[in-house]
């Protein structure tokens, strides 16, 4: 079971200040220029941001805000198969950044030291070393997973009921439930659902995949775990205990309705190689 800290639940005027407002446009202008299916710049939002952000905190206090549809591309993998990117407008990646912003305080205190991606003070460089560290501690044989499309099968009712037991503000329920199901333009009945692209999907993630995290350790105290998201290694002593690795993660993730891409799924010795998050790692 997830645990309730403490939590707090903002008047949405509160939440939605404009200087919420302004310090998540500051950092959405920094993640990407394409303009989302409103036809909105990057620049003519900028040259009327206040207007934009007060237009939008109008919205969404009024209980009048809508997301617009969103546009999807897709980007070509090494398989051969195609990653879906979703494109938001600027005003809606403003709206997720405020939440966001006030979710992070809320789920940091409950996430494992396994857990790297998309976290406050933790990179893709923090993950490797610690599979460093892991290896230098005598943990050689190593399962190297792929979830299948873990961003796309997350399911969306049991992802909101962790949600609705941790976060007391209606507005923000109500608000993830409406970028859920924001349709995708000119995809007939498709809702977005958690997208590659939204600001706020990997740490909706991070918060579904939570509950691996703990299975995983509970079930498996001398191995380790090191997650990015949805990628993820477990280290262990013997090839006994990484088959036995296997088997947990597998009957982990049907507990979450997820399920491995074996074809991308192996358990190789640190002697044969393999690459995490970009890095290769071969023998020492």
């Amino acid at each position: 079971m997830l645990s309730n800290p403490s939590l707090h639940n903002p008047q949405p005027d509160m939440l939605f200040s404009m200087n919420a407002l302004r310090r998540a446009w500051c950092l959405v202008r920094r993640s990407g220029q394409s303009p989302g299916t409103d036809g909105v710049t990057m620049a003519q939002f900028e040259a009327h941001s206040e207007r934009e952000l007060n237009r939008l905190r109008q919205q969404i206090t009024g209980g009048t805000y809508q997301p617009f549809p969103v546009r999807r591309f897709y980007i070509k993998k090494s398989s051969g198969k195609e990653r879906p990117i979703s494109v938001w407008a600027f005003r809606d990646r403003v709206a997720q950044r405020v939440v966001h912003d006030y979710l992070t305080p809320i789920l940091e205190p409950l996430f494992l030291d396994c857990s790297f991606g998309f976290r406050p003070g933790r990179s893709t460089g923090d993950a490797v070393q610690a599979v460093i560290e892991a290896r230098d501690h005598d943990l050689p044989w190593v399962l190297d997973a792929d979830i299948q499309d873990c961003f796309g099968n997350i399911p969306l009712p049991l992802l909101m009921g962790q949600l609705k037991r941790l976060v007391r503000s209606p507005l923000v329920i109500h608000l993830i439930e409406q970028w859920l199901h924001t349709p995708v333009d000119k995809q007939r009945d498709q809702i977005v659902g958690v997208s590659q692209g939204g600001v706020i999907s990997p740490q909706l993630a991070n918060l579904y995949l939570h509950r691996f995290d703990e299975m995983v350790l509970a079930a498996l105290p001398q191995a380790r775990l090191i997650r990015f998201a949805d990628d993820f290694v477990i280290l262990s002593r013997s090839e006994q205990e990484a088959v036995w690795s296997l088997d947990v993660t597998r009957r982990s993730l049907e507990n979450l309705q997820l399920a491995l891409n074996m074809r991308k799924t192996q358990i190789v010795h640190f002697e044969e190689g393999f690459s995490f998050l970009g890095t290769t790692f071969d023998g020492r």
